[in-house]
């Protein structure tokens, strides 16, 4: 498998291209102006996750400073101190300009530091001065809609829509004004983020720029799989309601149904062959029988897969023990009724590993 996960540069695809006449042009021009489009260049993932950490620390040292040392405790001021602090951070990122090295590394942690500071400020103005938990929410929408352009750093791109999807589903969640139309509410949320999810996937010529959104985004539907699958009642200890997760279900189905499609072009020769119509009978049954998480987490690997995305692959493989835990903890059987369904389950996907096998499924091409 790791052979398909390849990751390609601009440069070694158009060499190839080239090499079989396949492009027109001078192949420097053609690079530049591919390496135009994409984002700027930034540390690798797990540095950027290690500022990320040293970032958070030092904005909590900030905003300790801010709402303790300077007594600063009033919405006005709080919401006044945010604005402050990110427009500090843009000014540091654009003084950082272009070089790399340790003043550099300083000046990206320290903006860095300096956003998280002032969004969270910010948003804490916002809901004292609303007196809502959706004040959280339109504070990170208006902050992260005026500067997701402006402050060209991935990981606060990725953070803070996330923060905004999760603020969304806390508040539908457990917000008292949601009490009566909760179901219907969450339902609808995650309609949305999957259609989200969905054009920034299939679609070719979103920019680079939107990816932190499209993760923002799968991150949020894993967090309501998760509550999902750890609650089945939400609101006030008074209030709580039951929400039926067979919408949802629903959705995921139809969501890997349609992935499957795209994958094998949307032909229909190609959907009536065997492969895709024995996963099509599998998802279904699986949407019938199983819990939401599991099949977004098929999901995930199914598309990190055919992008050649490792992230949204180890995403989904991480989140499949999970999900079958709950799902085996949460069966209303006995101990002895759930380890027939865990022989039955393994036997199941022993059969169907053997099916494909004979049926030379397995292998990768045309058949």
């Amino acid at each position: 498998m790791s052979k398909y996960m390849s990751q390609y540069s601009a440069s070694d695809l158009l060499t190839k291209l080239s090499d079989k006449g396949l492009l027109q042009g001078e192949e420097a021009e053609i690079q530049n102006f591919i390496l135009t489009q994409q984002q700027d260049k930034e540390l690798p993932l797990y540095l950027r996750a290690l500022v990320g950490v040293g970032a958070f620390i030092a904005s909590l040292c900030f905003i300790g400073v801010v709402s303790i040392g300077l007594s600063m405790t009033i919405e006005d001021g709080l919401i006044a101190w945010g604005l402050i602090f990110a427009a500090l951070a843009i000014g540091l990122q654009k003084l950082n300009g272009e070089d790399a090295g340790l003043k550099s590394s300083f000046f990206m942690q320290s903006s860095f530091a300096f956003m998280a500071t002032g969004k969270a400020l910010f948003s804490v103005g916002m809901v004292m001065a609303f007196d809502s938990g959706w004040g959280a929410t339109i504070a990170i929408l208006v902050i992260t809609a005026a500067t997701y352009h402006i402050y060209r750093m991935s990981v606060d791109r990725f953070l803070s829509t996330f923060a905004l999807f999760l603020s969304i589903l806390v508040n539908i969640l457990w917000d008292k004004e949601a009490a009566g139309g909760r179901e219907l509410l969450l339902n609808g949320f995650i309609l949305l983020q999957i259609t989200g999810a969905a054009i920034l996937i299939t679609n070719a010529k979103i920019k680079r720029d939107y990816i932190p959104l499209l993760y923002g985004l799968l991150f949020s539907l894993c967090a309501s799989a998760i509550f999902l699958a750890s609650y089945s009642k939400f609101g006030h200890w008074r209030g709580e309601e039951l929400i039926n997760p067979a919408f949802i279900s629903a959705l995921f189905t139809a969501g890997l149904m349609a992935s499957i499609a795209w994958i094998v072009g949307g032909k229909l020769e190609k959907l009536k062959s065997g492969p895709v119509r024995l996963a099509f009978l599998s998802t279904v049954l699986l949407g019938l029988i199983s819990a939401p998480g599991i099949l977004l987490s098929i999901t995930l690997m199914v598309l990190g897969y055919a992008k050649h995305e490792k992230i949204m692959v180890t995403m989904g493989a991480l989140l499949v023990p999970v999900f079958l835990f709950y799902y085996y903890y949460n069966l209303d059987v006995s101990l002895m009724e759930k380890s027939g369904v865990l022989i039955g389950s393994g036997a199941a996907l022993l059969a169907g590993r053997f099916y494909i096998g004979y049926k030379n499924w397995d292998k990768e091409g045309p058949q």
